[in-house]
């Protein structure tokens, strides 16, 4: 009740928005900071714009129902969080991003080019956050801090595309699938806990994985481009599902085995490494093509496997050239 049609904001100042009710769109263009000091009722789209200063976008009360679109001036940081979900409409924000969808999903219609951190959380249960849309190109140029929520499952899934530019994960935790696809490198700064599977893609320039702060509990798909290495630290074991590798793989299960639910072509060297006593490395999918040497290494306590299954499509030819006490060398070719 009480709400306009539309609204349409512009002060060469900071504004704060106080309570205000729009059934339709909402725009506001500010020559300083733009903030809320009570809830903002958005029955349309959401648009807002600093235009000077490096002034932030800071809005925590909001219920849109339409797009949102963040265009801080400069380096400024944009927050925002909305009481259902989060639908993002084109961005540029050369700051920092916060964005918290309270009972929805985060979607996006527009392009994000983010230079700084971009934080996304989905608060309720089952929410999921896709960013992976054919047509659209992001730049998420910082570290990815990125929560999901599902108490009594692992639905809440991530997607993200990343365009051609470097994608890095940041300390996350997401209770669902996460797939992370790049043209450039796909790497890490901080723990990413997943509670369901892992897929991680490399689509241009033979970009590289190197994945070594993981908690992922259930199976890895791993994609490099062409002859793009791949590296991977997973605190439990370590479940490899379809992958195909052009470059070299090195594989660790810190507290686990090192198992497979699905054929590995791995073309350079591959090294699998368990940390934990007594763990198994069972490889042995009938398909499995290993064209370079692979190396099997427990590397700590008595360094001693319980048991070890290869299998290679091709001839194995047993060899001792690694050198070390407690490694088993085996080199794969198709001589």
């Amino acid at each position: 009740s009480n709400a306009v049609t539309s609204v349409e904001v512009v002060d060469t100042n900071a504004i704060i928005i106080g309570a205000s009710k729009s059934s339709g769109n909402f725009t506001v263009t500010a020559g300083g900071a733009v903030t809320d000091s009570n809830t903002v009722t958005v029955g349309g789209n959401l648009a807002v714009v600093t235009n000077a200063g490096g002034s932030l976008i800071n809005m925590g009360t909001l219920e849109v129902d339409g797009t949102i679109a963040l265009n801080p001036n400069g380096s400024g940081a944009a927050t925002v969080v909305n009481d259902t979900g989060i639908e993002f409409a084109a961005s540029t924000v050369g700051g920092a991003l916060s964005a918290t969808a309270t009972t929805g999903d985060i979607t996006q219609s527009g392009a994000l080019t983010i230079t700084g951190t971009s934080t996304l959380v989905t608060s309720a249960d089952d929410a999921t956050i896709d960013l992976k849309v054919t047509s659209i190109t992001n730049a998420f140029g910082g570290a990815m801090l990125i929560t999901t929520n599902d108490s009594s499952g692992k639905d809440a899934d991530v997607e993200i595309d990343n365009g051609t530019t470097d994608l890095v994960m940041g300390l996350s935790t997401i209770d669902g699938d996460l797939s992370l696809l790049s043209g450039g490198t796909l790497t890490d700064t901080g723990i990413a806990t997943v509670g369901g599977d892992l897929t991680a893609t490399t689509d241009a320039s033979s970009s590289l994985i190197t994945l070594n702060q993981l908690a992922v509990d259930g199976s890895f798909t791993l994609a490099p481009h062409n002859t793009g290495a791949v590296t991977i630290i997973n605190d439990a074991g370590l479940e490899l599902a379809l992958s195909t590798m052009g470059g070299t793989f090195s594989g660790s299960a810190t507290t686990g085995n090192i198992t497979q639910i699905g054929t590995l072509s791995i073309a350079g060297a591959a090294t699998f490494i368990t940390v934990a006593d007594e763990s198994n490395i069972m490889l042995g999918e009938p398909g499995n093509i290993f064209s370079a040497a692979v190396e099997m290494r427990a590397v700590t306590g008595s360094g001693e496997f319980e048991n070890i299954t290869f299998v290679d499509s091709a001839d194995i030819d047993f060899a001792t050239s690694a050198g070390s006490n407690n490694h088993l060398y085996i080199k794969s070719s198709t001589d």
